[in-house]
């Protein structure tokens, strides 16, 4: 069976068991076992562990389970797969250091008299989460947890403060690390590299694009994110601007 009819059968299975209401994980593994016997039949109910002379001769095997069994393994013995944890580690760190509310905080600071600057605030906290990171989940459970209640506080719309947050946590799949890239990488044999430096440009875009939409909407419809109060600890724009120029000079230096 050729991978047209394969990948034909493998959307149309998929969209026809998620809308009879199976399970995301079951549907994938029925599926799977589906596809093994279309592609392998009659050889794998006839012969399945065909393992040949041994995996180092000139006949290693040519059964079905065998070659699946192989594959398994070549694809987790990988040692770039050692980054997965470790971006895992870094995100919880994030979380639990309290270094993730610090900078949400200070952006906050930067940005809360702007119309919609909350919004804004999570959309860049989500694309500095993505690059230190990596992972989609972690993102919107913490942008979740920190930005959603200031929102809805602050009288922000609830499918604007919830959208922002699932959207901008969504980044994480593009935006440099991207665990996705990692996984995907190696199953396709495509180069990581690669991978990060083709989706580096278009992340950013998309974030940039999620920023615009905020901003255009909230000022053509301002009841969607009305403005705070002014605190006593705010400075003029001027003032942040002049502050941030420093930043960036001793940053750059």
């Amino acid at each position: 069976m050729d991978v047209g009819t394969i990948s034909l059968v493998l959307v149309l299975g998929l969209i026809v068991l998620l809308a009879i209401g199976m399970p995301l994980g079951l549907a994938s593994a029925s599926l799977a076992a589906l596809v093994l016997v279309m592609k392998f039949e009659p050889a794998l109910l006839t012969n399945p562990f065909s393992f040949g002379e041994g995996l180092l001769t000139k006949n290693p095997g040519t059964g079905p389970l065998y070659i699946l069994t192989q594959k398994i393994f070549d694809l987790m013995t990988e040692y770039v797969l050692l980054s997965v944890p470790l971006f895992i580690f870094m995100a919880a760190l994030l979380e639990r250091s309290g270094i993730a509310k610090a900078m949400y905080d200070s952006l906050d600071y930067w940005l809360s008299q702007v119309r919609g600057g909350i919004a804004v605030v999570t959309s860049l906290m989500a694309v500095i989460m993505a690059a230190m990171s990596g992972i989609i989940g972690g993102e919107v459970v913490l942008l979740g947890l920190i930005a959603l209640p200031q929102m809805l506080r602050l009288g922000y719309n609830q499918n604007l403060a919830i959208g922002t947050i699932c959207a901008s946590g969504s980044l994480g799949t593009m935006i440099p690390p991207s665990i996705v890239l990692i996984i995907y990488g190696l199953i396709t044999e495509t180069s990581i590299k690669s991978l990060f430096t083709g989706a580096f440009v278009p992340g950013f875009m998309l974030a940039s694009f999620i920023i615009i939409y905020i901003l255009v909407r909230v000022n053509l419809n301002p009841t969607l994110a009305p403005l705070p109060e002014p605190r006593e600890d705010d400075v003029p724009g001027l003032q942040k601007l002049a502050m941030f120029g420093a930043f960036l000079s001793i940053l750059l230096a």
